[in-house]
Order: structure tokens, then sequence, then C-alpha cells
């Protein structure tokens, strides 16, 4: 999976082409569902679209087939995590470190 709980991501991929681009939080994990399998949430069954991990995501300005809604469900695959600069420091240095050793 690319994502994990508490992420921010881009929307790389989506039905509804207006979602592309968009900043979310990745705020659940649902589940790994084949294409087409089915869910039921908030009194809703939700269909897969393609084979992959499903996310719960937030944001603002989420656009659903419903119309508007701050939270949607989306595969792993169709999310782009935006990395924590400081995160990615911590890998340098790790590197380094690792380098240094030989």
């Amino acid at each position: 999976m690319k994502c994990k709980q508490g992420d921010f991501a881009h929307i790389i991929y989506s039905i509804n082409p207006a979602n592309v681009g968009r900043v979310v939080k990745v705020v659940e994990y649902i589940g790994k569902f084949e294409a087409n399998e089915q869910f039921q949430a908030y009194g809703m069954t939700s269909t897969c679209l393609v084979h992959d991990h499903y996310w719960w995501v937030e944001a603002d300005d989420l656009t659903i087939s419903l119309g508007p809604s701050p939270r949607a469900y989306i595969a792993d695959t169709w999310l782009e995590p935006i990395k924590n600069p400081n995160e990615e420091l911590e890998e340098e240095k790790e590197l380094e470190l690792d380098l240094e050793t030989f």
C-alpha cells in the first residue's frame, strides 16, 4: 500500500475529474477488495471499481456521485501520499549512517 492512516495525499485518479489534484486526509482503512466487489457503509452499498486496498478520505471539496461530500472512499493506487519533508531528512540520515559503516 502507498498510503497509511493519517497521511495527506493528492488524488491522482478519480471517476470524477474535478477531484483529481485535490488534497485529502487518509482517515480509515476499509479493506482489500476485488473489482466490482461491494461493501456496506453508512446504510449504502458501495462498489469497488478496481482490485485494490480502499480508504476513507476526507476533504472540504470532494464531489461524489451523490454531490458534494466531506468523505469518500478511494483505491490506494489512486492516491499519492504527500511526504513530510522531515521524514525524508530522517531517511537520508539513516542511509548516510548505513553507508559510513562500510
